[in-house]
């Protein structure tokens, strides 16, 4: 069953953001506590976060049901989709904040592979099999030996290829939270190992002081 808000909705709240390591790597997911409820959030914006608890203005412009499946177990949630979101405070995650967000927990870009799959293998033509899913551009996959380390020239190329059009990056870089949820994984980690911090109350990355004088 979904049920869907008639129009966005703007309230006061605290998401309480968690990070988990799956078998695709680190994900982010998150709960956002309101006057008239608390909702599930699996929205892709939120893998620009760290673990933490967020205050501010959020808004909602669907709330509905989900079901999951998560090895073993599965069940059903009341996510809500945000619009938008005015950060006006954040804090660590507390042990109390972190329970709230225990396992099992399914990494939502399993979901949305599985989403794709199926779409893809429904418009394949009779005859043909099932269609290969391609996945996100990854911007420093190469060919190389392994234990190779890549020279200034490739790892310049793999970040061109992973920013776009953001590069060549500034001291200020603001991601597109609609990019497909992997390619904003690779991106928040390359940032990181660049130096960058997000800044949730200006949703966008800015490059640390002590790394701006290197």
């Amino acid at each position: 069953m979904n049920t869907s808000t008639s129009s966005p909705v703007m309230m006061a709240g605290k998401l309480v953001i968690k990070t988990i390591n799956g078998r695709n790597g680190d994900f982010n997911v998150g709960l956002l506590e309101t006057a008239i409820g608390s909702f599930s959030v699996k929205d892709r914006e939120l893998e620009q976060y760290t673990a933490g608890v967020y205050k501010g203005q959020f808004v909602i412009g669907r709330i509905f049901m989900h079901a999951w499946s998560y090895g073993a177990n599965s069940g059903a949630e009341i996510r809500a989709r945000l619009d938008a979101m005015s950060i006006e405070s954040n804090d660590a995650l507390n042990p109390g904040d972190e329970q709230k967000l225990s396992p099992p927990v399914n990494d939502p870009l399993d979901e949305e592979i599985s989403v794709e799959t199926v779409a893809v293998a429904s418009v394949a033509r009779p005859g043909e099999g099932k269609a290969e899913v391609v996945p996100p551009l990854v911007g420093h996959e190469t060919n190389r030996p392994q234990f190779t380390v890549p020279t200034l020239a490739e790892l310049e190329n793999g970040d061109q290829a992973l920013f776009g059009c953001l590069w060549p990056l500034g001291e200020v870089v603001k991601l597109d939270a609609t990019a497909p949820r992997q390619v904003l994984r690779q991106q928040k980690a390359r940032l990181s190992q660049l130096g960058y911090d997000f800044n949730a109350q200006e949703q966008h990355f800015a490059k640390a002081a002590e790394a701006m004088l290197h």
